[in-house]
């Protein structure tokens, strides 16, 4: 389970780290190695272990494809997706252009652990995203779990 919120930088060669937390909580013979990246929600992008990123496909290989928002979001979601093989020496992943484009990623990013999935924020927007909910939060948790 991934959890925890990172600063980090994006380099000049769209090189993320990727901090020894979360790299530490993978276990390779279970999960396996690398990771799957793709357009998220909210203005983010998600990152998935290949065994959880396998789950998501089973889901999404069930939506109708005779329904055309199943469609539209299987389109998306797929030719955006990028698969890093496995980190660097220096525990770093290379984010495509394309992909620190839709997140509008500038130099700071931050990565935040949401359980069986990884979120990669430009830092301005998950601060904007931060403050705006925070004060929901309580309000959220009483709808949801009523």
């Amino acid at each position: 389970m991934f959890t925890g919120e990172y600063h980090h930088t994006i380099d000049e060669k769209n090189r993320l780290a990727i901090p020894s937390d979360i790299r530490d909580k993978v276990n390779t013979k279970i999960e396996g190695k690398g990771f799957f990246i793709t357009i998220g929600l909210d203005g983010c992008l998600f990152m998935y272990t290949p065994k959880e990123w396998q789950n998501i496909v089973q889901k999404i290989n069930q939506l109708p494809f005779t329904n055309e928002k199943a469609r539209q979001f299987q389109r998306l979601f797929f030719s955006k997706a990028q698969e890093i093989p496995d980190y660097d020496p220096q525990g770093r992943i290379l984010i495509s252009q394309n992909l620190k484009d839709i997140a509008k990623i500038q130099k700071k990013a931050v990565i935040v652990g949401v359980s069986s999935r990884i979120e990669i924020w430009d830092e301005t927007r998950w601060k904007n995203f931060e403050s705006e909910h925070s004060k929901e939060y309580e309000k959220i948790a009483e709808d949801l779990f009523k």
